[in-house]
């Protein structure tokens, strides 16, 4: 059996995006910031890790092609280092809320956004 990880590696390996939104609707893709009450809210995630999420997030509605910006950006963006941003990524990979998936050889990562409880 496959963990979740290697499925979503074999799914998006070739994916043209930076940013995978798994799970949203069209409705929600339409341009605007959206974030899942269920990021909102839960007691488990820091305000840092919420914010982070959201950002990313910005970054990917309404884009052809999202494009994440790199972590310099995103810590200028929300107004914190650079190692605050890492730091945070780390939580949401650990809670389960957002998948990394390293491609190498130059290639940017992809971020995959979770809308749904895993």
């Amino acid at each position: 059996m496959k963990d979740i990880k290697t499925i979503l590696r074999e799914r998006y390996r070739n994916s043209e995006r930076d940013i995978i939104l798994d799970g949203a609707d069209l409705v929600s893709q339409a341009g605007y910031t959206l974030v899942p009450n269920f990021i909102l809210y839960r007691t488990d995630l820091s305000a840092y890790a919420k914010l982070i999420y959201a950002t990313i997030l910005s970054y990917a509605w309404g884009q052809s092609k999202a494009a994440f910006p790199g972590q310099e950006r995103l810590a200028q963006d929300c107004g914190v280092g650079v190692a605050t941003v890492k730091r945070y990524i780390r939580e949401l990979i650990t809670k389960r809320c957002m998948t990394v998936l390293r491609r190498g050889q130059g290639r940017t990562n992809i971020y995959i956004l979770h809308f749904k409880r895993r």
